[in-house]
């Protein structure tokens, strides 16, 4: 910025004839420096004050490494938009070709935009160096400051989430707008953008927007970038990056639907087998049919009444007590597979919507169930979460599984520990490793595996057909229009480049787990078939899971007597 015009007058001294202007060469000189020189020590010493507490703050976390203090030292360092280093080449330009020209007033044109825009970025410098203290101490003050809220801070996947930012007597210098910045996790697909003007000095002023997207998970949202910039847009300098939310998305309860379980012989070929079918003699209530019900049960003269079929159902059921473990398998090995675990973020939602739906249809049954996964911890690690599922306990069973993610640190091995001898195992998977070897612990075993190839659906078409579409009418479109309205921040480069970023970095790692769950393809089956455990296949539809029997269990593998329900 400061380099620009000297590296740009040395070739043009050598090249045009600038004997009219050589005398004024030494004032111009001399002002240059009184006048740029005082510019980058500003700069030097604002971003020394700025970086420090910034860098304090990551190393509190003990987060602060290398590429994060050179992340800080930069975004601080960073002055000038992309509008500015325009208007800076444009001045230079002109400068030159006044020269080439000999053009006076052109040059004089050129000087004007040049001092414009060097008296710019000095009097953001200043200001910023000089704020940065106040900004900070302002922060501290009671009833001042930026706070960052998500409302609802809870919520079920889907629902819909805003994102609320207060300004609470923030300085804000006349001439600059106050901006909020945060990409956000890619799954929220939103980016947020607040800003504020000099009417936030005194008072409140309250900033909103919708998230786009609300899936399953803890997002952890920040530290947003705060920062100044002037009302022509030539210049934005970092204040702070200390802006931070939290959001909680719960999974929902999706209802069970067990359809053509697997024949056996056996009296009870697994924990979710039934077949006990036969009415009892007992009161009836009634309500409406679902695939899987027993055809014996429907009530045909009520049904004809009501339009739709509908089943009775006995006002007393068995009671059995079989204690049941759930083991959620959110194992992947370290390595490209875990890298790559960002594109396969629907598979993992799908299994714990299996995992919580058939422990909610098992205690509805009597059976004492428990949920066993791997899940962060309150240190920042991970740990084998045990919870017992009760009537009731809901909410805490979508909190465990809003907090799964896909891990490296305890494999299935690890997991059938808990499985003791007289419990049922059923374990919910996606293998994309081989299973363990040797049969699982237990009275029982039963696995629910959903086919992580044919959940990830289709291959995805090429990130840059993502980007600008596959014909050339959209390909004219993304280069000759922005996707925004005119003077959006959206419109920037910047920001085309990190949506475009984020497109091929997610293609590029579901592409890698379509390649190695492709490979797996028939494996794992193949390999769980050889156990004789029962085997069904997860379906996700959109308002239930199915499963689906695929084998039954071997005499050997016997579960408990469990009746057939809804």
């Amino acid at each position: 910025m400061f380099v620009l015009p000297f590296g740009a007058a040395l070739p043009a001294a050598l090249l045009f004839e600038i004997s009219e202007v050589i005398e004024t060469l030494p004032a111009m000189l001399t002002f240059t420096l009184l006048f740029l020189t005082p510019i980058s020590l500003l700069q030097v010493v604002g971003t020394g004050l700025k970086s420090r507490a910034e860098l304090s703050y990551w190393h509190e976390r003990g987060e602060l490494s290398i590429s994060q203090g050179l992340d800080v030292i930069h975004r601080h360092l960073s002055v000038v938009t992309l509008r500015g280093w325009i208007l800076l080449g444009g001045g230079v330009m002109m400068a030159l070709s006044a020269l080439a020209l000999r053009w006076a007033s052109l040059g004089t044109i050129a000087v004007v935009i040049l001092l414009l825009f060097y008296t710019m970025v000095g009097w953001t410098l200043f200001v910023s160096t000089f704020l940065v203290r106040t900004f900070e101490g302002g922060l501290g003050r009671q009833g001042a400051g930026i706070t960052r809220q998500m409302r609802p801070a809870v919520a079920l996947a889907g629902d819909p989430v805003e994102e609320v930012v207060l300004f609470r007597n923030v300085p804000v210098p006349l001439g600059y707008v106050l901006l909020v910045e945060d990409p956000n996790p890619p799954r929220l697909s939103t980016e947020s953008r607040y800003g504020v003007g000099a009417s936030a000095r005194h008072g409140v002023v309250e900033a909103r927007g919708l998230l786009r997207a609300t899936p399953r998970g803890n997002h952890r949202l920040g530290p947003a970038r705060i920062l100044y910039q002037d009302l022509l847009g030539i210049t934005r300098v970092s204040v702070a990056s200390v802006a931070t939310a939290e959001l909680k998305i719960l999974p929902r309860l999706q209802p069970v639907v067990i359809e053509q379980p697997p024949r056996s012989s056996v009296v009870a070929p697994d924990i979710l087998t039934k077949p006990h079918r036969f009415a009892t003699e007992d009161h009836f209530r009634f309500r409406g049919y679902l695939p899987g019900d027993d055809t014996r049960r429907i009530h045909w003269r009520l049904s004809m009444k009501a339009g739709r079929l509908q089943v009775r159902l006995p006002e007393t059921r068995e009671v059995s007590s079989e204690q049941v473990m759930l083991l959620l398998d959110c194992f992947l090995p370290e390595g490209k597979l875990l890298d790559a675990a960002h594109g396969g973020e629907t598979i993992l939602d799908s299994l714990v919507l299996a995992w919580i739906g058939i422990a909610h249809e098992l205690v509805e049954r009597g059976h004492r169930v428990t949920l066993v996964a791997a899940a962060p911890d309150r240190r920042g690690g991970w740990a084998l979460q045990r919870l017992e599922a009760k009537r009731g306990t809901l909410p805490r069973w979508q909190d465990l599984g809003s907090r799964i993610e896909w891990q490296a640190e305890f494999d299935l091995p690890q997991m059938l520990g808990e499985i003791g001898e007289s419990v049922h195992g059923v374990v919910v998977t996606a293998r994309f490793t081989a299973p363990p070897p040797g049969p699982l612990p237990g009275q029982s075993a039963t696995w629910l595996m959903m086919d992580p190839a044919t959940a990830l659906g289709e291959a995805d078409p090429h990130w840059l057909f993502q980007v600008v579409g596959r014909t050339p009418l959209r390909w004219l479109r993304w280069l000759l229009l922005r996707p925004h309205p005119p003077g959006s921040e959206d419109n920037h480069l910047v920001y085309r480049l990190r949506r475009i970023w984020s497109i091929q970095r997610r293609w590029r790692a579901r592409r890698q787990l379509r390649s190695i769950a492709q490979r797996r393809a028939g494996q794992t089956l193949a390999e769980l078939e050889a156990r004789g455990d029962a085997i069904y296949r997860i379906e996700r539809g959109p308002t239930h899971v199915r499963l689906v029997g695929l084998r039954r269990a071997t005499p050997g593998r016997a579960g408990p007597s469990v009746r057939r329900g809804p």
